[in-house]
């Protein structure tokens, strides 16, 4: 059986994909905005259910 053209061992594998800890954590400038909340927390079908085209 002929060896395999790409394998590596597995320790080799392990080594080249670490990253530093300190690589690993995005620094953000500036804080994230959050959207807009346009709407008034009350729904207007509490019970789940939309009503129809007569509003039953």
């Amino acid at each position: 059986m002929t060896e395999k053209r790409y394998s590596i061992p597995v320790d080799e594998l392990e080594s080249s994909a670490r990253v530093p800890v300190g690589d690993q954590v995005e620094v953000q400038s500036q804080p994230r905005q959050h959207g807009v909340d346009w709407s008034t927390g009350v729904a207007p079908y509490g019970d789940g259910m939309s009503g129809d085209a007569d509003g039953d």
